[in-house]
């Protein structure tokens, strides 16, 4: 999907859960069962809805998308104490959905540069 938020913080993203629950014994891991597979039973119980597409746009612009991540990852880091690991899992889901993932999280990095400078110089 080519669509950019425009928007993207964490004021616009939705938590919805837990979602209806299957029997009790299904929530219960197995014994042997690995951290992330404890981690994405304990998340796939929750549903991520981005809200407030006023400034949304459609682009194959990888700046574009760039861009997007990195105004979410600064409410990350000026709204939320702390939520360094949260947002590396958002880029790692990030890398696992999206088609062009490698060129957007390389652009990222720019932008990041970009922003440091801006930050540092005015």
């Amino acid at each position: 999907m080519d669509m950019v938020h425009g928007d993207l913080t964490t004021s616009n993203i939705f938590v919805r859960g837990p979602l209806p629950a299957p029997p009790a014994h299904a929530h219960r891991p197995p014994p042997d069962a690995s951290p992330e597979a404890i981690r994405s039973m304990l998340l796939s119980t929750f549903q991520v809805v981005p809200i407030d597409f006023g400034l949304s746009f459609t682009s194959t612009m990888v700046e574009d998308k760039a861009v997007d991540l990195y105004v979410l990852e600064r409410a990350f880091i000026s709204s939320h104490a702390h939520s360094e690991e949260l947002f590396a899992r958002v880029l790692e889901a990030y890398g696992k959905e999206s088609k062009k993932s490698r060129a957007v999280l390389k652009r990222l990095e720019a932008v990041r540069a970009r922003g440091r400078k801006k930050l540092a110089f005015g």
